[in-house]
């Protein structure tokens, strides 16, 4: 089976508004990669640099703290902590959903506040491996003090944007086969052909003998690479050699069944 693993990467990026509502919106639609001639084996997702930006117009302003020089360092993130979450605020939370059943979980969450004088404000949302089964996306929550709105001052709204990365391993489809005719006799000679198009080589011993194989044309009942005994069965391995096979046998001619998958 030969793999082939590469990477695609996009940006992506949503915006929230006063229109959105409280649903969950992903940070991106997912379309499954294909490609004619080709199997998806798995793809997986990372999302990195997730950073959200803020425009609050809708809510009063919120008064930064002035410090004492005599305040702790406790004291500081403590009214840093409350004027992050005691302030009229609305709330922006970060969700995951897992096998695409739509079942969405607060992963974390931030609060939207009117930074003015400032006309904005920067959110790092952080990095996430998704795998092959899981989305992230962004929710507002009312939590007492309303939703984005559209107003005089301006339109309340977050865009979220980040690097995302799909890693995809893919497998070639094999779709002919060819029946390879071959005789099998006391004098080395070669059974297959070198092909560069060979995607997989069978071997089934159809006949009463035991047959010896060998990527080398000296392939002798005392030298080989393989002894197939009648029954028996042999699958080229990954990576496949597309190079020549040779076969002998002790006593007399025969044939077995080949097979060549390109």
């Amino acid at each position: 089976m030969s793999l082939d693993t590469f990477e695609i990467k996009t940006k992506v990026m949503i915006t929230l508004d006063a229109n959105t509502g409280t649903s969950v919106k992903p940070l991106f639609v997912h379309t499954p990669y294909t490609k004619a001639g080709y199997r998806v084996i798995n793809e997986y997702f990372e999302i990195s640099n997730l950073k959200a930006i803020s425009w609050i117009y809708s809510l009063p302003e919120v008064e930064f703290p002035v410090f004492e020089l005599e305040d702790t360092e406790s004291k500081q993130l403590l009214t840093a902590i409350n004027l992050e979450w005691k302030s009229e605020r609305i709330q922006l939370n970060l969700m995951m959903s897992v096998d695409g059943n739509n079942t969405w979980e607060r992963i974390a969450a931030y609060s939207l506040l009117n930074s003015s004088p400032y006309p904005y404000r920067e959110y790092s949302l952080g990095d996430h491996n998704l795998g092959e089964n899981a989305m992230i996306g962004l929710q507002q929550k009312n939590v007492t003090f309303g939703l984005l709105q559209n107003g005089n001052l301006g339109s309340d709204r977050v865009t979220a944007f980040a690097d995302l990365k799909r890693v995809i391993t893919l497998e070639k489809i094999v779709d002919t086969s060819v029946k390879i005719a071959n005789n099998i006799t006391t004098i080395a000679a070669t059974i297959v052909n070198a092909n560069t198009n060979r995607k997989g080589l069978t071997f089934f011993n159809s006949s009463n003998q035991n047959i010896y194989i060998d990527t080398n044309q000296s392939v002798s009942t005392s030298s080989y690479m393989m002894e197939l005994e009648p029954g028996d069965y042999y699958e080229s391995p990954s990576p496949i050699y597309t190079g020549n096979y040779y076969a002998v046998v002790a006593t007399g001619s025969t044939a077995i069944d080949l097979r060549e998958f390109v």
